[in-house]
């Protein structure tokens, strides 16, 4: 019989009404009552409650607390770990453990659901079943963020729809799909490389999404504000406008790394196409190809060196 940890971080799925609202009310007595709920799976689940928060609250350290834990779960030999969550940081957090847990040599399957767990209409739980399910499958051994009827390898997920039931897509292939039940797995990552584990990321990462209105003081902004490294959204193949490259290289010139995405959800950057593109890439912007938002921003955190 596989052992399976489960580790509960809040988000919907865990969620209760209140007179302001749904809120998370997740503990392991929750957790036993949400087990029993679904079908016998031939595992042995052990759960344990992080946190009870709404995942729009999350933060570096909170991230960093859910990756140790999950450490744990494989040094003490687990053989899949399923996290649920809150839906709307899921992608960030899947991003961010795939980088933590580098090469895990288990399953580790984020989740969550669109309504509370015990609601009649809820995807929870089906969410969490086959979530228990793809965490007893060797070939899975990696970060996977499953929801609805997708698997989607950590770091390629994107939330999408707000209500859903398959709120999120994927920048790349899908992992696997899920009919009736059934997990099916597509095409895997090759591993290359030992199971690592690394809590040492740098979290004075900042987003810039760029419009036509965006003040080139915002880059100035950041390098007074000890910020390291700034992810920007730029337009099409990767053109930022002219007139905010010489923040950006006041920026760069004050040790800031810099990493260049399209606002595009698909294909990716090209700095070498257009002049604008051209302009940037002379100014030693890194490329992020075709990183999601939310790739990118766990990878720069990891580029950053906090002994540099």
């Amino acid at each position: 019989m596989k052992k399976i940890k489960w580790l509960s971080t809040g988000g919907t799925i865990s969620c209760v009404n209140t007179e302001n609202g749904l809120s998370p009310a997740a503990a392991e007595n929750q957790m036993r009552a949400m087990t029993a709920a679904i079908p016998e799976m031939g595992a042995e689940i052990s759960p344990e409650c992080l946190m009870s928060i709404d995942s729009t609250d999350i933060s570096a350290d909170d991230i960093k607390k859910i990756g140790l834990a999950a450490h744990n779960a494989i040094t003490d030999g687990f053989d899949g770990i399923v996290i649920t969550h809150g839906t709307d940081t899921m992608a960030y957090t899947a991003a961010v453990l795939r980088k933590m847990l580098s090469n895990s040599p288990v399953p580790v399957i984020i989740t969550g659901s669109q309504r509370p767990f015990f609601a009649e209409d809820s995807d929870g739980k089906s969410n969490l079943y086959n979530a228990f399910k793809a965490a007893q499958m060797n070939e899975l051994s990696d970060v996977y963020l499953l929801f609805g009827d997708k698997i989607i390898l950590g770091g390629l997920a994107h939330k999408e729809y707000t209500r859903s039931d398959n709120a999120f897509v994927s920048t790349g292939e899908y992992s696997g799909r899920i009919e009736n039940d059934v997990v099916t797995v597509g095409r895997l990552p090759e591993k290359c490389g030992v199971y690592k584990f690394t809590a040492d990321f740098d979290e004075k990462v900042m987003l810039v999404k760029l419009t036509p209105l965006t003040d080139g003081n915002v880059f100035a902004y950041a390098a007074e504000n000890g910020i390291r490294g700034i992810v920007i959204e730029g337009y099409g193949m990767g053109g930022i406008p002219s007139r905010l490259l010489p923040e950006i290289k006041s920026a760069y010139d004050k040790g800031i790394k810099i990493m260049l995405i399209s606002q595009c959800f698909y294909e990716g950057i090209d700095m070498s196409i257009y002049e604008v593109g051209m302009n940037a890439k002379k100014l030693g912007i890194i490329s992020g190809g075709d990183m999601c938002a939310e790739a990118a921003v766990a990878e720069m955190m990891f580029l950053l060196d906090k002994k540099d």
